[in-house]
């Protein structure tokens, strides 16, 4: 017993403190090993969007290269101009935009500009979701100045400002009122809800046989343009004559002003049918998808003032003025020879994207047109 080795217990100690720390030291290299193939993973990812962006930007400028060589080429005389008398849209596609001021714009913009196209052919844009919080109670945002039917009428705020300046404007100057926005946005779960109960009134259809029986009344989710936050259903109403609220909105004078002027404020009728609002309308139904000829729907729609005057000219629906622009990507817009709007259309990349705007513009604002174009409004 005496000759026995005792065990030292600091030396076993020393040992697993060894372990340990090679075990420390070889995680913290794998780590860092780690930390850096994701750092190249993420310099590689940014490199090809970089890559993406600038070949956008290259092909843009390339584009505006090339149309200010036509018109350096083109006789003085060939440059179109405006009629002297009346409002005149003027097709400017071969020309660049004469600019002075940089101005960047982003996605958020885009989104909120007026001029989404939402339909059962355009759904709503997959990340619409980074702008509904703008949209908020028309009650609240006019100030209680725009009558609604309840607190959860809701709008972008352009659409709401719109609104008011008619609702003032027709009182101030043609004096009626009576206005109320019975309906604003609707909610995507809003939408699957009026689906959803529409579909259940037809038991013995299904597939593509059912979904067309329901959207003659209701839109299928995501296409509805009450989704888009500038889509909103107007009427006339009192608390105190029952005469006007027995009254069909477009047999009002109230109805008869909106119609004539208001796109003055950027405002447009969204479903023009036959014989709807007026017995001489020409019908859209085939190109807004909507039968309104038979619903009589009296929904309006913001897309802002630069381009509800071109519709108001040239008598467009919101699908038929997208395709005029898609044809038509820069027009000047002239009333009794005097420029008033500059309206272009180029490719949406997602991004930002630099803008050269005028130095004597007064306004200028972007619009995604949700068919792939970044619609640009310039106003004089």
């Amino acid at each position: 017993m005496a000759n026995e080795k005792v065990k030292d217990p600091y030396r076993k100690l020393t040992k697993i403190m060894i372990v340990l720390l090679v075990l420390a030291l070889l995680l913290a290299g794998a780590w860092f090993l780690l930390d850096q193939y994701n750092k190249g993973q993420h310099a590689d990812a940014q490199a090809k969007i970089d890559a993406e962006n600038q070949k956008l930007i290259d092909t843009y400028e390339q584009e505006v290269a090339e149309r200010k060589k036509l018109v350096a080429n083109k006789p003085e005389a060939e440059i179109p101009t405006p009629k002297l008398e009346g409002w005149d849209v003027l097709d400017m596609s071969d020309y660049p935009v004469e600019g002075g001021t940089e101005v960047t714009t982003d996605r958020v913009d885009a989104l909120q500009g007026g001029l989404m196209l939402v339909n059962r052919w355009h759904g709503l844009p997959g990340d619409f979701s980074i702008v509904e919080k703008e949209i908020v109670s028309v009650m609240e945002q006019s100030d209680y100045g725009i009558p609604v039917s309840g607190r959860d009428v809701k709008l972008f705020p352009n659409a709401t400002q719109a609104l008011k300046n008619f609702v003032e404007y027709a009182k101030e100057e043609h004096n009626l009122e009576y206005y109320i926005v019975r309906e604003g946005y609707r909610t995507m779960n809003q939408q699957t809800e009026y689906w959803n109960k529409e579909i259940q009134n037809y038991p013995n259809r299904e597939g593509d046989s059912l979904i067309e029986a329901a959207r003659r009344n209701v839109s299928f989710p995501g296409t509805s343009d009450y989704q888009s936050g500038f889509s909103f259903k107007v009427d006339i109403y009192s608390r105190d004559d029952s005469v006007i609220n027995s009254t069909k909105f477009q047999t009002s004078q109230q109805a008869e002003l909106l119609n004539k002027e208001g796109w003055k404020f950027g405002i447009v009728f969204r479903f023009p049918a036959q014989n709807y609002p007026y017995p001489d309308t020409v019908d859209k139904d085939y190109v807004t998808g909507i039968d309104n000829a038979r619903l009589q729907m009296d929904a309006y729609r913001y897309v802002g003032i630069p381009h509800a005057t071109v519709m108001h000219i040239k008598g467009f629906s919101l699908e038929e003025y997208i395709d005029f622009l898609v044809e038509h990507p820069h027009i000047q817009v002239f009333e009794d020879g005097t420029l008033k709007y500059e309206i272009y259309r180029v490719a949406e990349t997602g991004q930002e994207q630099t803008h050269i705007v005028p130095d004597n513009a007064a306004d200028f604002f972007v619009s995604t047109d949700n068919m792939g174009g970044l619609v640009a409004a310039i106003s004089y």
